[in-house]
């Protein structure tokens, strides 16, 4: 009871100028004041008590505790020392101009949830805010006046940076043996994390949309001259948006508390596991040391091939080898399957002299016209770790003199047919895949007379684990080849046969093919001119096949009877499917909300539902959405955001 009187005291004091005249009450102000502070240590204890009281932790608290009660006491050493000092109040007073100072006790730390190269990252509370964040606390214990400065106007600089794909600041708490910057909490974590977990797994369309923002949130810096200086996926978080991912740079504008942390953590022998930061710097910056807009560039490079290979760039090499194969040119493996765009995309970016690179703004529209015509919003072939057979700058199978196929007589043999079909090209692509690999053969002009050789050298004789043969001139004869082939399959796990002429009667073949089979578990059919006729063959698949997880159907010309049929097949079978495309059918309207609705709320397995693109109204979007509320982690894309 004492103390909160003290308390009471206090606050009386430092209104003191305003209630008595200063020249009459000077002694006595004098004395309230000299008392104030002898109880300092008192009054903070009290108020960190209070204040724990509130919180209620259950976990222990002894470190916490301290710095509530350290940062009690030095607040209020300020009060007294405003009331005390016309000079120091007036000094106190600017630097509180230059952005919000976040008081310690303010803040309630939780979880850990990330280490980098100078500061301990937790989850939180903004208490007084109600408001959850990122509480990031920077390892220094002290700072000179010349550093203090430095950090003041760093920190000044980032909090008046406001761009949808660069992380929110808040403000920052500075307090002795205690700074931290407060951010916006981003719940999935950094890309690196997402990458390396493999969940969620992302589309090419979810590649081409985390791309697109990356890349505006360089530029954004890049526009308010502020170079990064360390690009790379830690450095991009990651949350769920309405429609798709929503992806934020962060770290940036702290060079100089970067440099004090350094020297501080060196000479305390402080030592941190954490994920270099070499593997992404350009070769000019591993020579000469001289960051630039070009640099970051190149970094991005890299952080896109992590996005094409979930991979962690050199993970087997030494720095060393790293830095002379950089300056010397050489550069990651691209595998094969990664869309020719994003592979003139990587290349572009991390080309060997800065003057080639494009500028960040140039990458924008060249991702922009990329997606725009490559997006087929299905989740493409998953990408094998390959990415670490050395270095290789020809990672792309490219015949220079691509030559028609041929038929090639045939006169040893008088029991065979006197001509047989020869696609030298397309055997010498075959050739080139790995066994057990991923094999892609999109936009090879391909036909149905070449499905055979794809069924022998691919298939049975590659064993091959995914097969692409997007946009080629495959029919449903040609299908019907592929589906025999499926029947005892037991390596083929992924079919991708968007943007052909697969038609209803192809969907047939492979639907009696899949009640067989027990292998396959991803089918793109989008953009093969499948009507509600075809989705009534899906409906046996959805019956009678355990095993597939993702079905394609995009740009098709199925209509509201076909979803509605797929819908309620999905609700009465307990089936294993998760994910479902449906995206750019015109002919889909608000007549299919509440089948799907039924769908959504009574399915089991289903994560992943694409509707963008249709001819759905606002309100039945907005039905969809509701129907997901309480399916926290069920993914429903009722609008395509190329350029979120």
């Amino acid at each position: 009871m004492e103390l909160s009187h003290n308390v009471a005291d206090l606050k009386l004091a430092l209104d003191i100028t305003s209630i008595f005249d200063q020249h009459q009450d000077m002694m006595d102000r004098q004395a309230d004041l000299d008392e104030i502070s002898t109880k300092l240590d008192d009054i903070a204890l009290s108020m960190a008590k209070q204040q724990q009281e509130l919180l209620n932790h259950k976990k222990e608290m002894k470190n916490e505790f301290k710095r509530r009660f350290d940062s009690f006491r030095f607040h209020l050493q300020q009060d007294v020392l405003k009331a005390q000092n016309r000079t120091e109040a007036k000094a106190i007073d600017e630097e509180s101009k230059l952005f919000l100072h976040i008081p310690g006790h303010d803040l309630e730390t939780e979880e850990l949830i990330g280490q980098g190269g100078f500061a301990d990252v937790y989850r939180g509370t903004w208490l007084s805010q109600h408001h959850r964040v990122a509480i990031k606390a920077i390892r220094i214990t002290h700072l000179t006046d010349d550093a203090r400065q430095d950090f003041l106007y760093e920190i000044s600089a980032m909090c008046k940076i406001r761009f949808d794909h660069v992380l929110n600041i808040f403000g920052a708490c500075i307090e002795p043996n205690y700074y931290a910057i407060v951010v916006e909490y981003m719940s999935l974590g950094s890309l690196f994390k997402v990458l390396q977990k493999k969940q969620p797994r992302f589309s090419w369309s979810d590649r081409w949309s985390i791309a697109l923002q990356m890349t505006k949130g360089v530029n954004y810096l890049h526009s308010m001259s502020i170079l990064h200086r360390d690009i790379k996926s830690l450095n991009f978080l990651m949350e769920n948006g309405v429609d798709g991912y929503l992806i934020k740079i962060c770290d940036f504008g702290l060079a100089k508390i970067r440099q004090e942390t350094s020297r501080q953590t060196i000479d305390s022998n402080q030592q941190r596991v954490s994920v270099g930061t070499l593997q992404w710097k350009a070769p000019e910056v591993l020579k000469f040391g001289k960051p630039s807009k070009a640099s970051d560039v190149y970094s991005l490079g890299i952080v896109f091939w992590e996005l094409a290979t979930e991979c962690v760039p050199y993970e087997e090499l030494d720095e060393a080898t790293i830095s002379q194969g950089v300056k010397a040119g050489e550069r990651l493996k691209i595998p094969y399957d990664v869309p020719p765009d994003y592979t003139s995309l990587i290349s572009n970016a991390w080309s060997q002299e800065p003057s080639e690179r494009p500028t960040s703004e140039q990458l924008i529209q060249q991702i922009m016209i990329a997606s725009t015509a490559a997006a087929e919003a299905i989740v493409m072939p998953k990408l094998l770790p390959t990415a670490f057979n050395q270095y290789d700058n020809s990672s792309i199978i490219t015949p220079k003199d691509p030559k028609k196929p041929e038929v090639i007589p045939v006169v040893d043999s008088p029991n065979k047919d006197p001509c047989i079909y020869r696609n030298p090209r397309l055997e010498a692509l075959i050739n080139e895949c790995q066994p057990c690999s991923d094999v892609r053969l999109n936009k090879q002009q391909l036909t149905d007379a070449d499905i055979e050789i794809i069924v022998q050298q691919a298939i049975i004789g590659k064993r091959c684990r995914s097969l692409s043969l997007a946009f080629n001139e495959i029919t449903s004869k040609g299908t019907s080849i592929l589906a025999d082939s499926l029947r005892s399959n037991t390596t083929l796990y992924e079919l991708w046969l968007s943007t052909n002429h697969v038609s209803d009667a192809g969907v047939g073949y492979l639907a009696q093919a899949l009640s067989t089979n027990r292998t396959l578990t991803k089918l793109g059919l989008a953009s093969n001119d499948i009507t509600s006729a075809g989705v009534s063959h899906l409906v046996e698949i959805v019956k009678n096949n355990k095993t597939l997880n993702t079905i394609g159907l995009a740009m098709n010309r199925i209509d509201d009877q076909g979803v509605q049929m797929l819908a309620n097949a999905l609700v009465q079978q307990n089936t294993n499917l998760e994910i479902l495309t449906l995206d750019r059918n015109k002919l889909v309207t608000d007549f299919s909300i509440n089948a799907l609705i039924n769908m959504i709320k009574n399915n089991r397995s289903l994560k992943e539902l694409w509707i963008n693109d249709c001819s759905l109204s606002e309100k039945g979007k907005k039905k969809l959405q509701e129907a997901t509320e309480s399916k926290k982690a069920f993914k429903l894309v009722t609008m395509y955001a190329k350029s979120s």
